[in-house]
């Protein structure tokens, strides 16, 4: 494997990112986005001219982001919490109506966006594996 100086921070929210563009450079390690906007990029030129120094990151489809909160949802203790989050997964909107219902429970939506953060950093570091990288060791 080769170790790239990567944050892991960005290439979680890359694989969090559905419907944005995302690559990762191989050469300096850097999670970069492909403007919307701008069709004639300075990304874009070099993923022309070098595309071997890029790798796409494929953002984690809808059913990976209710796995997450299913797995959350199975840490739950509060009763009503629980309950209520449990509708929210089974019905339309499900991701968005259970973070609404997280709203109502301060606690819990502080321990869901920790909960969440953690996973996805193991999901980016099961990624840069599955790709054969690393992230370097950091010196501190």
């Amino acid at each position: 494997m080769r170790p790239l100086t990567i944050d892991l921070a960005e290439l979680a929210f890359a694989l969090n990112s559905e419907g944005l563009d995302h690559y990762l450079d191989l050469l300096s390690g850097k999670v970069l986005l492909m403007p919307e906007e701008d069709t004639d990029s300075e990304l874009e030129a070099l993923l022309r001219d070098e595309p071997e120094r890029f790798l796409a990151i494929e953002p984690l489809d809808a059913q990976a982001g209710l796995t997450l909160m299913r797995e959350f949802l199975a840490e739950v203790i509060h009763p009503h919490a629980y309950a209520e989050l449990e509708e929210a997964l089974e019905g339309r909107r499900a991701a968005r109506t259970f973070v609404h219902v997280l709203m109502q429970y301060p606690a819990l939506l502080e321990a869901w966006q920790q909960f969440e953060a953690e996973r996805l950093r193991e999901l980016a570091l099961d990624w840069l594996e599955e790709h054969e990288l690393q992230p370097a060791r950091s010196l501190h």
